[in-house]
C-alpha cells in the first residue's frame, strides 16, 4: 500500500538566523515587534522628549521671572534705608540703654575665637545686680553712671549671650570675616537670606501648584506666589535689617524648601519615596531649631506628605532595605542636629532645652514675666484680627500702636498687659484673602465625607494643617509681641493653607461652569498686594521712609497724592 507524504510544516522553534528576510530589514523575522526600534522610532521618542523638557522649563519659567524681579526689589528696599551697623544709646521709660546692631557679627567672632559667649563690654554694676533683669533699675544705673547695659542681648552668669539662633553666624558671617578679615553687614545677610527665602518660598508653592492644586490654572498660580511671597515679611525684613531678622529668614530660606522635599520625594502614592530628597528635606527642616525655634513644628508635613508612604511601610518600617535607609533618612537629621543644639544650649545656659530667650535684656523682666490665658489669646486676636489704621493723607495707614493720644486704636494695645510694637494692622487685615479661610474649612469638613478623591483629601488635609500650625506658632509668638516681625513667623503659614482650601473648592466651581470664586481670589489677592505696598510706606515703622529717606518718601507722596 502506498503511502500518503507527510504535509510539510514549519518546526515550531526554529533557530534565528542572521541571514537577511526580504521585507525585514535584516532583523530577525523572530524578534518581538515591540522590541524592533527603526529610526523613526528613535526620532518620535526624541522629539517626545524635546517636547516633555520644553514643556517642563515653560512651567518653571513665570516662577523663575517672579523670583528674578522678587530679588531685584528686595536688593532695591535693602539698600533705600540706607542701613548701617550703629551703636547709638536707647532713651527708654526714663532709662538708657545701649543698642549695638552689630550682634550677629560679634556672634561670628565668638565662634572664630571658640567661645559661646560675646567678649562685649559689660559694666561693672550690671554684674554686681541680684536681679540684672529688672529693666527699671538697670536703665536707672544705665542713665546715672552713664555706662549702660546692652539692649536685647542675653545675660547669664556674668556674661553677655546671643539667644538667637547659631546657624546664620556659623554658616555666614563667621565664614565671611575668616575669608575677607572685616563683617559682614547685617543688612547684606539680610537681603542674602532674603533672597534664598523668596526662591523657598516659590519653590514651595510651584510644588504644591504641580502636585495638590489641581485644576488651577498656572497664571492663578503665579498671581497667589507672588501675593503669599509678598505678604511673607521678606520686604519687612530686609527694610528693617536688625539682626532680629536674621533668624527668620534664615527659617524662612530653610523650611519651606526642605517641605517642598517631602513633596518632591516620592512621584505618587503608589512609588516609594527617594532618599536623597527626604534626607535633605529633613536636613533643612531640622536646622531651623538653630536659626529660630518656632520653625521646627514644620516637621509635622513629613508626615503628612509621606503619609502615603507610611501607610503602605515604605518609611517608617522594616520591611525592607530601602524602607530603613528611608526611615533613617528622615530621622536621622532632627537626631543630629537636635543633639548638637542641646549640647550648644547646656554649654551656654546649663540646660539642653534653654535657649536664652528669658535672659533677654528688654522692656521687661522676662525671666519674672507671666502672661494669663486672657492675654495670650488677646495676643493672637490682635496678630490676626487687629483692623489698619486709615488716614486721609499720604500713605493712607497710620501705625495702629501708635502712642499719640489721639490714636483711635489705642484701647487695643494700652494697659492690656501685651508688648506692642509698630503695627499696620493684623494678619487677616493686610492678607483679606485670609476672610475666606474659615468659610474654606468648614466647607472642606463638611464634604470630607462625600469627597472620594485622594488629591482633594490631601489638598485639604495640607490646608488645614498649614492654617493650624499658624495659629499654633502665633500662640508661642504672642506673649512676647504684637508687632510685624512675629507675622512673618506665620503668615505664609496661613496664606498658603488658605490657597490650598480655596483651590480645592475653586475646582469644583470651575467644574460646574462658574467662575465667581476665581474672581474673588483674584481681587483679593490684588488687593492684599496693594495693601502690602501701602505697609511698606507707612511712618511709624521702625526705618521708615519719612526718617531715614526723606527724598524717596517726598518722591512717592507726590505719585501717589491725587
Amino acid at each position: 500500500m502506498r503511502r500518503t507524504p507527510r504535509e510539510h510544516r514549519p518546526p515550531s522553534h526554529p533557530r534565528a538566523t542572521n541571514a537577511t528576510v526580504d521585507g525585514n530589514d535584516g532583523r530577525s523575522p523572530l524578534t518581538p515587534e515591540s522590541d524592533r526600534t527603526d529610526h523613526t522610532d528613535c526620532i518620535d521618542r526624541t522629539d517626545h522628549t524635546n517636547r516633555t523638557n520644553r514643556k517642563r522649563h515653560h512651567t518653571w519659567t513665570p516662577f523663575v521671572v517672579l523670583w528674578a524681579v522678587m530679588s531685584t526689589i528686595l536688593i532695591l528696599l535693602t539698600v533705600s534705608t540706607h542701613p548701617s551697623d550703629s551703636v547709638y544709646t536707647l532713651q527708654y521709660q526714663g532709662g538708657t540703654f545701649l543698642v549695638d546692631r552689630s550682634q550677629y557679627q560679634q556672634f561670628a567672632d565668638a565662634f572664630l575665637h571658640g567661645r559661646t559667649w560675646i567678649d562685649a563690654h559689660i559694666p561693672d554694676w550690671l554684674a554686681a545686680m541680684d536681679n540684672p533683669y529688672d529693666e527699671q533699675t538697670r536703665g536707672t544705673l544705665g542713665a546715672q553712671t552713664g555706662d549702660p547695659s546692652r539692649w536685647d542681648w542675653a545675660f547669664y552668669h556674668g556674661r553677655y549671650y546671643c539667644y538667637f539662633g547659631p546657624l546664620p553666624a556659623l554658616l555666614l558671617f563667621a565664614p565671611f570675616k575668616a575669608l575677607t578679615g572685616t563683617d559682614l553687614p547685617t543688612a547684606a545677610g539680610c537681603a542674602f537670606l532674603a533672597i534664598l527665602a523668596c526662591a523657598s518660598l516659590i519653590f514651595l508653592i510651584e510644588t504644591l501648584w504641580k502636585r495638590y492644586w489641581r485644576g488651577t490654572p498656572r497664571w492663578l498660580a503665579v498671581l497667589a506666589c507672588t501675593a503669599i511671597v509678598a505678604a511673607s515679611g521678606l520686604t519687612y525684613l530686609v527694610l528693617v535689617p536688625w539682626f532680629y531678622s536674621i533668624p527668620i529668614l534664615a527659617s524662612l530660606a530653610l523650611a519651606p524648601a526642605g517641605i517642598a522635599l517631602w513633596a518632591r520625594s516620592s512621584r505618587d502614592d503608589r512609588h516609594a519615596p527617594r532618599i536623597p530628597f527626604i534626607a535633605t528635606g529633613s536636613t533643612l527642616v531640622a536646622l531651623t531649631i538653630a536659626c529660630r525655634p518656632a520653625f521646627i513644628l514644620t516637621a509635622v508635613f513629613g508626615i503628612i506628605l509621606l503619609w502615603p508612604q507610611i501607610r503602605t511601610r515604605d518609611i517608617l518600617s522594616i520591611r525592607s532595605r530601602h524602607a530603613i535607609l528611608s526611615t533613617i533618612a528622615a530621622i536621622l537629621p532632627f537626631l543630629v542636629i537636635g543633639c548638637a543644639m542641646m549640647a550648644y544650649n547646656t554649654a551656654r545656659f546649663d540646660n539642653p532645652f534653654d535657649f536664652g530667650a528669658a535672659y533677654n535684656l528688654t522692656g521687661c523682666d522676662l525671666t519674672q514675666r507671666h502672661v494669663s490665658l486672657k492675654a495670650r489669646l488677646y495676643s493672637v486676636l490682635l496678630l490676626f484680627l487687629t483692623p489698619i489704621g486709615f488716614t486721609k493723607e499720604f500713605p493712607y495707614t497710620m501705625d495702629v500702636f501708635s502712642l499719640d493720644e489721639a490714636n483711635p486704636w489705642g484701647f487695643l494695645f494700652r494697659n492690656r498687659n501685651i508688648i506692642p510694637e509698630q503695627f499696620a494692622g493684623g494678619l487677616v487685615a493686610l492678607s483679606p484673602i485670609c476672610l475666606l479661610a474659615l468659610p474654606a474649612a468648614i466647607r472642606y469638613i463638611i464634604r470630607l465625607r462625600h469627597d472620594r478623591s485622594p488629591q482633594a483629601t490631601r489638598c485639604g488635609a495640607l490646608g488645614l494643617s498649614f492654617l493650624a500650625l499658624a495659629v499654633l506658632i502665633a500662640c508661642i509668638d504672642g506673649p512676647f509681641g504684637v508687632n510685624a516681625r512675629y507675622l512673618c513667623d506665620m503668615t505664609w503659614l496661613m496664606l498658603i493653607g488658605t490657597m490650598c482650601l480655596l483651590f480645592a473648592w475653586n475646582t469644583d466651581v470651575r467644574e460646574n461652569g462658574r467662575r465667581w470664586l476665581t474672581v474673588v481670589i483674584v481681587a483679593l489677592l490684588i488687593v492684599g498686594i496693594g495693601l502690602q505696598l501701602l505697609w511698606l510706606m507707612t511712618p511709624g515703622r521702625s526705618e521708615s521712609w519719612n526718617v531715614s529717606n526723606p527724598a524717596l518718601y517726598d518722591w512717592l507722596r507726590r505719585l501717589f497724592t491725587f
